[in-house]
């Protein structure tokens, strides 16, 4: 039997119709996936170029014609945070070694906490110092200063306590000191009070130094010189040769670790070319601050102060009063004050710098004082209501640390004179809004500071 063939179909322009109709859907599938890839992977370029060029290029603040930018000011912050948070571990370290003596480090460690714990904080201080350092850049170049690579390499390799040439010894420097001597005047007002059973009093000085001019100890059989001009005496002292300490840190061992710490902070967005900057800002800063206190002498005027602390101003003008009326000062301060630590000794605060952490509104009506023996009006402070008597006032020599915290505190007022009187220095409030938070406080420092 013949097999049967199929009558082929008709093309029907129905069927031309569908095709096309199922030709311009694949089409338009096609193309309409196309667009939703072209749109992401613009997004993405969008993203990637916002992250990576436009923002870290916004300027957060300009002084002059430098720009500070954000990613600048990113990475300032993040290092900024990073060396107060290991700061805050050692401080917290030093504490749980030493125990119930080391409550000094585990305050310590509260505070830059509570500092890290506020991002705005941290960010505005950051800003203000990207700021001084233009500042700072702008006045060293006009005066001819700069730093090379190498002193910034020596500065980096100091940081690790990596020397190359091995640990060189101290130069001690020959100092003067000045010998006062006192007028009757001066030692009438801090000799002790005589008693039938006479005691020795001692005379305090400020906390954290030892004064270089000292009251000469007088005993009653003998005469006070009547002179208030000091005598300067130079203390012999030699100096020794400078000789290296052999180290066995060496080159490769520093390289070794330095490279780690890059690598930890890259991690962090922070690049190596960053933290040179920030070195050489930094050796910078202390290049033109030596600079402008290049004529400040190792010297200050200070006061020699004793107080009485009382609660109330009525209370202090009883002082004063009594005082008026030929009280005796060392009873009154026995009697009326509340300073435990002085209040038997007269309230002996002893010399007194301008710059020393007292509050200021003490230290303005101590320096107001100019006659032995003079008081002053009621002073009130956060610690209550003061009657300030001067013993003596003088220029005296200082150590050589204090010396520094002097020309520091110097340094600080010349830089601050010089932003106020800048106008062309704006800040963008952006700063607010990429201060980073991290890196951030462990829950272990966090739980052994606060107990949590």
């Amino acid at each position: 039997m013949a097999k049967k063939t199929e009558s082929p179909k008709l093309v029907t322009n129905k069927h031309i119709a569908r095709k096309e109709r199922e030709e311009k859907q694949v089409k338009s599938a096609l193309i309409g996936t196309g667009i939703v890839i072209g749109l992401a992977l613009i997004l993405l370029a969008y993203v990637l170029v916002d992250n990576y060029i436009l923002q870290p290029n916004k300027v957060v603040a300009r002084v002059g014609e430098a720009e500070i930018k954000a990613g600048d000011f990113e990475s300032n912050v993040t290092y900024s945070r990073l060396n107060m948070l290991s700061t805050a571990s050692n401080y917290a370290y030093y504490a749980q070694l030493f125990g119930d003596s080391g409550s000094q480090f585990k305050s310590a460690a509260i505070q830059l906490v509570a500092q890290l714990n506020d991002t705005q904080l941290v960010g505005e201080n950051v800003l203000n110092q990207m700021i001084d350092d233009q500042l700072i850049s702008e006045e060293a170049a006009n005066r001819g200063l700069s730093v090379s690579d190498a002193e910034v390499e020596e500065a980096i390799q100091s940081s690790f306590s990596f020397y190359p040439e091995g640990t060189k010894t101290p130069t001690i420097t020959p100092t003067i000191v000045f010998t006062p001597t006192w007028s009757s005047e001066q030692f009438e007002l801090i000799k002790p009070t005589e008693t039938t059973e006479p005691t020795p009093t001692s005379t305090s000085t400020p906390e954290g130094w030892e004064p270089t001019q000292e009251a000469t100890a007088v005993s009653e059989s003998e005469t006070p010189l009547d002179s208030t001009t000091p005598t300067v005496e130079p203390t012999a002292t030699s100096i020794p040769t400078l000789t290296p300490t052999p180290t066995v840190y060496t080159t490769k061992l520093f390289g070794n670790e330095y490279n780690t710490y890059l690598d930890d902070v890259k991690n962090l967005g922070i690049s190596r070319k960053q933290i040179e900057e920030i070195f050489r800002s930094s050796l910078l800063r202390t290049k033109l601050m030596e600079d402008v206190t290049k004529d400040l002498l190792p010297q200050e005027e200070q006061v020699w102060v004793r107080h009485i602390l009382v609660s109330t101003q009525e209370t202090a003008q009883e002082v004063i009063d009594d005082m008026k009326n030929g009280g005796d000062w060392t009873a009154l301060a026995a009697e009326y004050s509340s300073d435990t630590s002085n209040k038997d000794n007269g309230g002996d605060l002893g010399w007194i710098g301008l710059n020393d952490s007292y509050i200021q509104e003490f230290k303005d009506a101590a320096f107001a004082l100019n006659e032995p023996g003079e008081i002053s009006e009621p002073v009130e402070t956060s610690y209550g209501w003061h009657v300030i008597q001067l013993v003596t006032k003088a220029t005296n020599n200082i150590d050589e640390t204090k010396f520094q915290q002097n020309k520091q505190a110097f340094f600080e007022n010349w830089l601050l004179e010089l932003r106020n009187a800048r106008t062309d220095i704006q800040i963008n409030e952006i700063w607010k809004s990429i201060t980073p938070s991290k890196p951030t406080v462990s829950s272990d420092l966090t739980s052994y500071l606060y107990g949590q």
